[in-house]
Order: C-alpha cells, then sequence, then structure tokens
C-alpha cells in the first residue's frame, strides 16, 4: 500500500508575517525596478542608434515627472540593494593575513569607499564634478 505524501497547504502571503521575510522579499523584489531601468538604457542607447533627434526625444521623455519618480525609486532600490550586498560581505568574503582575519567592519568600510571613489569618478567624467 503506497500514501500520498503529505503536502502542508502553504498560504500565499506566508512570508508577510516574518520580519526577516518581509525585507528579504523587498530585497528580491529591488531587481525588478533594475531590470526596467537597464531597459530603459538599452532603448536609449537604441535611441541614440537612430539619430540626434531620436535621442533628444529620449532624453526629454526622461525628464518627464513620471521618469523622474521612476528614476528615484531605481536609485533607492539599487541603494538598498548594495547596502544588503555590503552588509553580506563579510560573512562571503573571509580574509586572512598570516593568522589574523580582516574584521568585517573593515571589509564593509573598504567596499563603501570603493563605491564612494566609483561615484566620484563618474560624476566626474560626466561633467557634474569640477
Amino acid at each position: 500500500m503506497n500514501r500520498k505524501p503529505y503536502i502542508q497547504k502553504q498560504p500565499s502571503n506566508w512570508w508577510v508575517k516574518n520580519p526577516f521575510y518581509r525585507f528579504y522579499m523587498l530585497r528580491e523584489a529591488t531587481a525588478i525596478p533594475l531590470f526596467l531601468y537597464s531597459i530603459l538604457l538599452m532603448a536609449g542607447v537604441f535611441a541614440l542608434t537612430k539619430g540626434e533627434e531620436t535621442f533628444i526625444s529620449w532624453v526629454m521623455a526622461m525628464k518627464s515627472p513620471v521618469m523622474v519618480l521612476f528614476h528615484l525609486i531605481a536609485f533607492a532600490a539599487a541603494m538598498l540593494h548594495a547596502y544588503t550586498f555590503f552588509d553580506m560581505v563579510p560573512k562571503v568574503m573571509v580574509i586572512r593575513l598570516g593568522d589574523k582575519q580582516v574584521p568585517g567592519s573593515t571589509l564593509k568600510a573598504l567596499h563603501w569607499v570603493a563605491f564612494a571613489v566609483c561615484t566620484v569618478v563618474l560624476f566626474i567624467f560626466a561633467g557634474m564634478l569640477f
């Protein structure tokens, strides 16, 4: 006699009850606006290949209030993603110097410094600084 295995019913909102899972789902959901933003940037590159007039119309569309709001949402998603990634670094990137381990706080700080340096360099190349 072969029985069916017991499968426990799981409600679709099982993750809402636990704050850890809510934050986990939020962190995973940051991929959606970042994916859409990458498609938006590819559309800009495509508009650039079609000529100056098409690219200028794309740039003007990016200045609309809806797109500015979308840019802010994508920026917030990217910052949350970066924060959680840098927070995870000490757990997955163990560096030993001799018989001592580099403290996790040092690794996190170095990642934020590298992030800030890259941001400043990009701003300089974009003509927004200096």
